[in-house]
């Protein structure tokens, strides 16, 4: 575990560089990030290329031992190539075109813009393929941030047409397959089909498109090919020369949703995964559970460690800051993040700027480049990291709970949400946070991938699956897995049209009900109750009838009472448990305990309001965190004897963790 500073060498006059890497290196700070928006300095004009700046500023870095990701500039295409090439400019699904002014303003897409791409980043690779300053490399800078992933440009046009032969091999497949018969929007050659940019009915409701639904899911999922594709592109260029890792920083699950990309496809082609974590700023703050969620999914990508890239240091915005963070907070959270997965965390960023949109995005330190609270409790956290690193590696959580993310799911539920306030990541999310509040580490999981390490498996809103993706669940259940289904699950097929099945359609078999009826919930609430205790539904009833299946929960109000809104069935040596209902937070909490338990998992797990608890181990050493998310200390009741990593200190029966405090609870010595 180690920590680092997201840095702009280009920002400072040469003459702070070397009082810069002083404090870093007082800081304990290992590694640097630079470059991901220099193309200007590396490429001024066309063709005339000058490194000598990033060359001394590796020199200056290597001096200090202090090591280097180094980026690739393609966030931010100069003024020179937008004025010459316009074709590379993104168009939104309006069609006006994303102008030069901000960042993330090119297509992906474009062949002009890839091809300058090539140039520039072979000849950074080729400089400093090699270099012993330079650790690993960053492709790009927040890939689809700010809704840049979906461009309607008439590249992009031509392109998806490509993409859609290639996939549908005839246009009366594809006519088929959308239903086009519907509106009159047949097709008679691949060559008449549009973008689906914003037609008539785009503004008459807010949320919805308005296009055919197998055209707009053919899109995201062509648009994401589009950036995983360009990222293989980048990382090509780089290994011809460089043998050193590859990632690129993603964004979290709230944020996902808009940038509408496969995680699990994009990093297929990195060799470790990261992430930039803002917890507290301008656009809200964020709960403590959905920032471990996030934490969850990029260990789950790849399976194994992540960085976080940009980690908040300071008040930030752009336009207006959301609060400092209070003391304490920064080492709190850079904790969380080691305890879930990550072995490396970079704040963002070292100093703040003077100049620029970012002025207000505070850093380590301040404008007055004068060291502070914020730097003095993260050079503390560099030591007591050094000192844990003398007894763990890389730690990770032993998850054995998975829940399922399926980005084709995520991107159907876009186009139809079924009733308001439904979203498909808030949904996940409910079942995260009820073993999250237990400590209990949960990974996700693709529907087609090994499953057998985990005891208890949920298929949130898990609305369509290809046959091999079903026959993996199913087969996962016969060998004596559980799993968790609930509403709108199974009941469309992969081009986003409805099964002609009852509900939950591919799914009734496993589940041995069938849903004859259903509720969406529009202002309205009904109560439930069951294994679960008593609660409410608010979003969505299926009024289940059994067929092999036993009753574990009904509705105790409305139309329906009496009728069942949670089962369980026998499957081979498994069980499949279909929940028809959304729940409140107490009751998600107990179906978590009931399920958790039936599945064989110890659920007698201690809950503290706002303690994360996080068991994990570097294949050798054990090490359970406690991380205190209150303003005020609580005191944990312990089952045995301890050692206290970090203070050294044996505890036993119970622990007391300050406000914002964290303990390492470890079986050995230290």
């Amino acid at each position: 575990m180690r920590i680092g500073a997201d840095y702009y060498p280009e920002h400072w006059e040469k003459s702070r560089w070397k009082t810069d890497f002083k404090l870093m290196n007082k800081a304990n700070i290992e590694v640097v990030r630079i470059g991901e928006f220099a193309w200007s300095l590396y490429e001024p004009k066309e063709g005339e290329f000058h490194f000598e700046w990033m060359d001394e500023a590796l020199e200056e870095l290597a001096k200090y031992n202090i090591k280097v990701v180094l980026c690739t500039p393609s966030a931010t295409p100069p003024k020179w190539m937008v004025d010459k090439y316009p074709e590379i400019l993104q168009e939104d699904v309006h069609g006006y075109v994303k102008g030069f002014g901000t960042r993330k303003h090119y297509c992906f897409n474009s062949s002009v813009y890839r091809e300058k791409c090539h140039i520039l980043n072979r000849k950074i690779a080729e400089r400093y393929g090699k270099h012993p300053a330079v650790e690993g490399w960053q492709v790009d800078n927040e890939l689809g941030w700010a809704n840049t992933t979906r461009c309607y440009c008439d590249e992009c046009q031509v392109n998806f047409r490509k993409w859609l032969e290639n996939k549908y091999g005839t246009i009366d497949n594809l006519n088929k397959k959308y239903g086009t018969v519907v509106w009159s929007q047949i097709y008679n050659s691949f060559d008449e089909i549009n973008i689906p940019k914003a037609g008539a009915c785009y503004d008459v409701c807010p949320d919805t498109q308005g296009q055919n639904p197998g055209l707009l899911l053919d899109y995201y999922r062509f648009s994401s090919d589009s950036v995983v594709d360009f990222t293989r592109e980048t990382c090509k260029d780089i290994r011809a020369y460089s043998k050193y890792p590859i990632t690129t920083n993603m964004l979290d699950a709230a944020v996902n949703s808009g940038t509408g990309i496969d995680y699990f496809k994009l990093s297929e082609e990195l060799d470790f995964t990261s992430w930039d974590n803002y917890i507290e700023f301008q656009w809200g703050i964020a709960e403590d559970a959905a920032v471990s969620r996030d934490h969850a999914l990029l260990r789950s990508y790849k399976k194994r460690p992540f960085w976080v890239m940009e980690q908040q240091a300071g008040a930030c915005g752009w336009s207006k800051m959301g609060p400092a963070p209070t003391p304490g907070k920064l080492r709190l959270w850079t904790y969380s993040a080691v305890a879930n997965g990550a072995d490396t965390v970079v704040y963002f960023r070292w100093r703040s700027a003077l100049f620029g949109l970012e002025e207000y995005w505070n850093g380590i330190i301040g404008h007055d480049g004068k060291p502070g609270r914020r730097y003095q409790e993260i050079a503390g956290i560099g030591q007591e990291m050094k000192e844990l690193n003398k007894i763990y590696g890389k730690l990770l959580p032993k998850s054995r709970v998975a829940i399922i993310k399926s980005f084709d799911a995520e991107w159907s539920h876009s186009i139809h949400r079924h009733v308001e306030n439904f979203q498909y990541d808030n949904y996940e999310l409910e079942f995260y946070r009820a073993f999250y509040k237990m400590g209990i580490p949960v990974d996700f999981v693709q529907p087609s991938e090994k499953l057998d390490n985990y005891d208890l498996v949920i298929a949130p809103a898990l609305i369509m699956v290809k046959d091999f993706e079903l026959n993996n669940l199913a087969s996962y259940v016969r060998r004596g897995g559980h799993l968790i289904i609930s509403l709108r699950s199974g009941i469309k097929d992969e081009y986003d049209a409805m099964l002609p099945e009852s509900i939950p359609g591919v799914f009734a078999d496993m589940a041995g009900v069938t849903v004859p009826d259903f509720d969406p919930l529009l202002s309205k609430k009904t109560e439930i109750s069951g294994v679960f205790g008593k609660g409410t539904a608010d979003l969505w009833c299926d009024i289940i009838k059994p067929v092999s299946a036993e009753v574990l929960g009904v509705y105790t109000s409305d139309y329906y009472a009496g009728e069942a809104c949670l089962t369980v069935n026998d499957y081979g040596d498994g069980k499949v448990y279909y929940l028809g209902c959304d729940l409140d937070e107490t009751a998600m909490l107990n179906l978590a305990k009931y399920t958790g338990s039936r599945a064989g998992i110890p659920m007698e797990l201690y809950e503290t309001e706002g303690l994360e608890r996080v068991e994990c181990s570097d294949g050798t050493n054990y090490a359970q965190f406690l991380l205190n998310h209150n303003s005020y200390p609580v005191i944990v009741p312990l089952k045995t004897r301890y050692m206290e990593m970090i203070s050294g200190k044996v505890v036993e029966n119970s622990i007391k963790i300050e406000p914002y405090g964290v303990a390492i609870l470890g079986l050995g010595k230290r």
